[in-house]
This record gives structure tokens, C-alpha cells and sequence, in this order.
């Protein structure tokens, strides 16, 4: 039987860079699907290096589907979060 579960063991094995994005903006503002505190503990539990892994609150977004046009409500801070990731990260040129 093949281990579908995301425990630890799993998380660890992850060693790619990685950007969480997520919505919070208070304690009754925040992601009403997955818990915040669950998305952080995952990000920290990663085998990736710290320095190749950031998770970062987008706390206008209102919504857990933070990159759709459709619900999101800051569209601009996700784009502008995956470009910084890009850049800073993974050593990507910024094409103007």
C-alpha cells in the first residue's frame, strides 16, 4: 500500500523551493478552509532549506483561493509575491 497521507516523513521528503501563500488577516479574518496554522506547521515540516522555503500572508485575498480573479480580492499582491519568490529564490531573470 502506497502512503498518500501528509505526515512528516512525507513533508520531509519535499526538498524543492516552496512559496505558501495564504489568506490571513486577523483571528476572524482568515482562511475559512484550511487552517492557517495547519498550512505553516506543513511549510516548516518540509525537507526543503530554509532559505529556499518562505510562507507569506496575503491578508487582503478574503478568500482560500487566493490566485483567482474570481473570489480573490488582491490578485495584485499574489502576482507581486510570486515575482519577488521568482526573483529572490530562484535566481529568475524579471522580464519587463
Amino acid at each position: 500500500m502506497v502512503e498518500t497521507s501528509m505526515t512528516e516523513k512525507t513533508l520531509q521528503q519535499v526538498k524543492c523551493p516552496s512559496l505558501a501563500l495564504y489568506y490571513y488577516k486577523s483571528e476572524t479574518e482568515q482562511d475559512p478552509t484550511v487552517k492557517v496554522s495547519a498550512m505553516l506547521e506543513m511549510n516548516k515540516q518540509l525537507g526543503t532549506p530554509d532559505s529556499l522555503k518562505e510562507a507569506v500572508a496575503i491578508p487582503n485575498a478574503g478568500a482560500h483561493v487566493i490566485g483567482s480573479y474570481l473570489v480573490s480580492k488582491d490578485i495584485e499582491a499574489v502576482e507581486r509575491e510570486m515575482e519577488r519568490f521568482a526573483v529572490e529564490k530562484l535566481k529568475m531573470v524579471k522580464v519587463k
